[in-house]
């Protein structure tokens, strides 16, 4: 009988290359199986928070507007050299109100 002699510092993968695999009951039950875990039966329903539910009111669009908006208003402040600052959301009637202010240094 032949001596073999492994190599050192192979990946798996190189020491796999050339191998071929007969198929045999046990590999074919677990091609199978693979294939049936694979499919989807149905899509998960995807549970809905309450933040998720308000978020929806905001479309891509208006999100966009805001974001630039609170830029312009950024920068603004950053000409005043004030380096923070918060917002408030109130509701005035059927109108929404962002309202800025800087934030007090402590």
């Amino acid at each position: 009988m032949a001596k073999f002699k492994i190599q050192k510092g192979l990946s798996d993968a190189d020491m796999m290359k050339g191998f071929v695999e007969t198929e045999t009951f046990e590999t074919a039950l677990l091609k199978d199986d693979a294939k049936v875990a694979n499919k989807v039966v149905g899509k998960p329903k995807e549970q809905k928070t309450e933040d998720g539910f308000y978020q929806e009111f905001l479309t891509e669009r208006i999100k966009t507007e805001i974001g630039k908006l609170l830029l312009a208003i950024k920068m603004d402040y950053f000409k005043d050299d004030v380096k923070d600052f918060s917002i408030q959301v109130k509701r005035n009637g059927n109108h929404i109100v962002l309202e800025t202010a800087p934030k007090k240094v402590k």
